[in-house]
C-alpha cells in the first residue's frame, strides 16, 4: 500500500492539490478579490486530473540540475535580503529606543519597529526553510496543507510556526495600543471613534493567531491520516471563509456606525451630504462581500458534508 504522505500520481486527491497550489500561489492579500475566491472554490470542487498530472510532471522537472540550481540561487539571494532587513531593524530598535527616552518620539513607533523586526526574523526562518526543501527535493517549495513530507521533516508546520510568532508579536502590539487609546479616551484625549477602530483591529490580529493554530491542527489531521488531501484543502477554504465572514460583520457593524454618525452630521449642517453617500456605498459594499463570504462558507461546508457522507 503506497504511503499517503507521498506524491503518487495514482492518488486523485494529491492531483486535485497540485490544481489547489497553482490557484493559491499569487495570493496577494489577506482579503481575497471576490472573483477569485470564486474561481478557487470552483477549481478545487471540480478538480482535474489532467491538470494534476501536468503539475506532477513540472515538479518533477525542475529536479533537472539546471532548474535546481537556478531555484537555488533565486533563494540564496532572498535569503541574503532577509538577513540584511533583520539586521537593519535590530539596528533602527536601537536608535528608536534612544529616541523614545529622549522624548523625541512615542513608545508606539518602538511598538511599530517591533513588529518589524518580528516580521523580518520570520522572513528569514522561512526562506531559509525554503533552502533546505530545495536542496532536499530538487523542486519548488510546497506550502499546502495538504503537501508531503520530506524526509520525514514538516516544512509547512514549520513555516506556520514562524508566522505564528509574527501574529503573537502583532497581537501584543494591538493590545499595547489598545490600552492606550482606552486610557486616552478615559481622559478626553482620544474619541470613541478611534476607540472602536481599536477594538476591530485587536480583534483582527486575535483572529488571524487563531487561524494560523486552526490551520496546524488540520495540518495534523491530514497527516494522520484523519482527512484526505482535498478535505485539508476544503477544510482551509472553510476556515478562510469563517474568517472573511466575523471580518466583513464587524466592518459592517462599523461602518453602520459611521454612516449614522454622518448622517447626523449631515442633518446638523456640519457635513457635506456626499460624504454620506460615500458612507452608504462603503456600507453596500461591504454587506455585498459579506454576503459573498457567507455563501462561500455554504459551499464549502456542503463538499465537507458530502465526502463525509461517502466515508
Amino acid at each position: 500500500m503506497p504511503d499517503k504522505h507521498e506524491q503518487d500520481p495514482r492518488f486523485v486527491d494529491n492531483l486535485e492539490w497540485q490544481l489547489k497550489r497553482e490557484l493559491r500561489r499569487n495570493k496577494a492579500s489577506t482579503v481575497a478579490r471576490p472573483v477569485y475566491r470564486v474561481l478557487k472554490i470552483a477549481a478545487l470542487m471540480l478538480g482535474s486530473v489532467a491538470l494534476g498530472a501536468a503539475a506532477m510532471g513540472a515538479s518533477q522537472q525542475l529536479q533537472e540540475s539546471w532548474r535546481r540550481e537556478l531555484l537555488e540561487a533565486r533563494l540564496e539571494v532572498q535569503l541574503q535580503l532577509a538577513q540584511q532587513r533583520f539586521e537593519t531593524q535590530l539596528d533602527a530598535i536601537e536608535l528608536t529606543r534612544g529616541r523614545v527616552e529622549q522624548g523625541v518620539v512615542s513608545s508606539r513607533e518602538l511598538m511599530h519597529v517591533e513588529l518589524q523586526i518580528a516580521q523580518a526574523e520570520a522572513d528569514v526562518t522561512i526562506v531559509a526553510l525554503e533552502l533546505e526543501e530545495i536542496r532536499s527535493t530538487g523542486r519548488e517549495p510546497l506550502g499546502e496543507l495538504s503537501s508531503p513530507l520530506v524526509d520525514g521533516r514538516d516544512f509547512v508546520s514549520e513555516k506556520i510556526h514562524a508566522r505564528m510568532q509574527v501574529a503573537r508579536q502583532r497581537l501584543d502590539v494591538v493590545q499595547r495600543a489598545r490600552e492606550r487609546t482606552r486610557q486616552q479616551a478615559a481622559l478626553g484625549v482620544a474619541t470613541e471613534r478611534e476607540l472602536q477602530a481599536q477594538d476591530l483591529t485587536l480583534s483582527e490580529a486575535e483572529q488571524h493567531l487563531r487561524a494560523l493554530s486552526e490551520q496546524l491542527e488540520i495540518r495534523r489531521d491530514y497527516l494522520d491520516s484523519e482527512i484526505t488531501a482535498v478535505e485539508a484543502e476544503l477544510k482551509l477554504l472553510e476556515l478562510e471563509s469563517q474568517s472573511q465572514v466575523l471580518l466583513f460583520d464587524q466592518r459592517l457593524q462599523q461602518a453602520e456606525i459611521d454612516l449614522g454618525r454622518l448622517q447626523g452630521m449631515v442633518e446638523a449642517g456640519v457635513a457635506h451630504p456626499a460624504e454620506s453617500l460615500r458612507m452608504t456605498t462603503r456600507v453596500a459594499e461591504i454587506e455585498a462581500e459579506l454576503r459573498l463570504a457567507q455563501q462561500e462558507l455554504d459551499i464549502v461546508r456542503r463538499e465537507l458534508d458530502r465526502r463525509a457522507a461517502q466515508r
